[in-house]
């Protein structure tokens, strides 16, 4: 019999270069045995699909990378299992440009006068990259690439607004990439719940300087009251209530925002998404079946409709939204989602996602929307829903006042940082004083409610609120004109700014 052996040797790391594949699969290891579901995974042929549109052309394999989710979930789940799962994996790196072995060897060991720009050229030409951990049922762990612009091929418009950069550290060159995290779910310590609650806590918590929980972490934070399923490990999804447990723990406050009507949730996600903040979105498959989550990521703007209501005198800039961009688990990243109106009996009308494939209009699934769960810092106390009942109320009110624009006074509500909108207001056209005040007059909330007032060639004015505050009318600050409020339309501003008790800043 031979002894247990009391150690392993350190492993041992290397870093092949590989022309991308026609088979994006062929990078993944295939499980060994019957394969419960297809292969290659969805999720798989979705980010070599989504990788295509990008136009990768090598891949950079680092065999050996430690991921602080994974091995946290090791540490919650696996380590716990009969089979000996191994705790670190391997890791995939993107670029858009040809390379080969030879030339990587070159780019790493060049002179050193060279570095910088072997570096401008790594950085130029990468594309993110991809944590593949050792899980034969759900490869692909934590993964950012870039979105595929700001202009679509049928011409509308991708706003990202959610996204953050990442540091990436490769053979000694520090790289950054845009984008969001994404995973796909294990169900062993996490479910599209839990992926989702992930995504959308990584933007937002960066911001704030706060740590971010791994999917074991969320998962455990959860349950930690109330278990639905009877147990937290494995998972078996997360209830709307768990949820904002989970983002309590993480130190944010949750806003639950069940779905209305389509007009009120397209107002909802655009204020939301606009603002940097992404939604966790509670769906219902109209192909039956279990309840689904995603994280909207992005909005798809296209032409904003005319008012079509005789007695109103403004726009709404929601109509412009005719669809999301959504992490979804059991797809990809950035998934395109368009959003219309479904009839789901006579005198019910929901909100519907038509979710589809990269670059096609290819269905992956249709499903309705139930509502949504947005992390916030704690501070913001100020809702889209709030904000907006005002911000109705002074658009209409300038949309009779300022009447030579014909109706095409437009209504925009988001939160911006008080530092940010100090930045801004250089732009704004104001006076010496205005701007002096804007600065250096004028006591700001970390985060501000913008009530945006605009026509189609640009701004008119902008409504402040203080967004530590419950409601909107007492948390009006200032009225700040903009560059395009018409001569002689001050004195309506002023007024305006007298009702909301606010200080009139020109």
């Amino acid at each position: 019999m031979s002894p247990v052996p009391l150690g392993q040797d350190y492993p041992r790391l290397e870093i092949t270069v590989v022309a991308f594949p026609a088979q994006f699969s062929a990078l993944f290891v295939r499980p060994a045995g019957l394969v419960e579901s297809e292969w290659p995974a969805t999720q798989i042929t979705y980010l070599g699909e989504y990788l295509l549109q990008l136009g990768c052309q090598t891949v950079v394999v680092e065999s050996h990378y430690v991921d602080r989710d994974y091995i946290s979930d090791v540490a919650a789940f696996y380590s716990r299992s009969l089979r000996a799962y191994q705790n670190y994996c391997y890791r995939l790196h993107f670029f858009k440009e040809a390379f080969d072995q030879k030339r990587w060897g070159d780019l790493v060991v060049g002179e050193s006068h060279s570095r910088p720009a072997n570096l401008t050229f790594l950085q130029t030409t990468y594309l993110g990259f991809c944590v593949v951990r050792p899980l034969a049922g759900s490869p692909i762990g934590r993964t950012v690439v870039p979105t595929l612009g700001s202009q679509s091929a049928s011409g509308h418009r991708r706003q990202f607004a959610t996204l953050r950069d990442y540091v990436v550290h490769l053979a000694g060159f520090e790289l950054r990439v845009q984008g969001l995290g994404f995973q796909q779910q294990d169900q062993g310590v996490s479910a599209c719940a839990t992926t989702a609650l992930w995504s959308a806590i990584h933007g937002i918590a960066h911001r704030e300087g706060l740590s971010i929980p791994t999917p074991a972490d969320i998962t455990q934070a959860a349950s930690r009251y109330f278990l639905p399923g009877g147990r937290a490990l494995p998972s078996e999804g997360l209830t709307v209530h768990q949820m904002c447990e989970a983002i309590r723990a993480s130190e944010l406050a949750p806003l639950v925002v069940p779905s209305i009507s389509v007009s009120s949730d397209k107002a909802q996600l655009l204020s939301y998404l606009s603002s940097g903040f992404a939604p966790v979105l509670a769906l219902q498959p109209l192909q039956g079946g279990s309840g689904h989550a995603v994280c909207a990521v992005g909005i798809k703007l296209g032409s904003m409709e005319p008012q079509s209501d005789p007695n109103l005198h403004f726009r709404d800039a929601s109509t412009a939204l005719l669809g999301i961009y959504i992490h979804d688990d059991r797809l990809g990243p950035y998934a395109s989602a368009d959003v219309y109106s479904y009839t789901q009996t006579v005198d019910k009308i929901r909100t519907a996602l038509r979710i589809t494939w990269p670059g096609q209009d290819v269905e992956a699934e249709h499903a309705v929307l139930l509502s949504m769960v947005v992390p916030v810092p704690t501070k913001l106390r100020l809702s889209v829903t709030r904000m907006r009942e005002l911000g109705l109320a002074i658009a209409e009110s300038a949309g009779q006042i300022y009447s030579q624009f014909n109706r095409a006074v437009t209504l925009t509500t988001r939160y911006r940082k008080g530092t940010e909108y100090r930045e801004l207001a250089a732009s704004f056209g104001l006076s010496g004083d205005g701007l002096y005040k804007v600065t250096c007059g004028l006591v700001l909330s970390r985060y501000v409610g913008v009530i945006e007032i605009t026509v189609p060639d640009g701004p008119l004015f902008d409504v402040l609120l203080d967004a530590t505050e419950t409601n909107a009318n007492p948390a009006a600050l200032a009225c700040v004109r903009r560059h395009l409020l018409p001569k002689g339309g001050e004195s309506a501003l002023a007024a305006i700014a007298l009702k909301l008790g606010a200080v009139l800043i020109a």
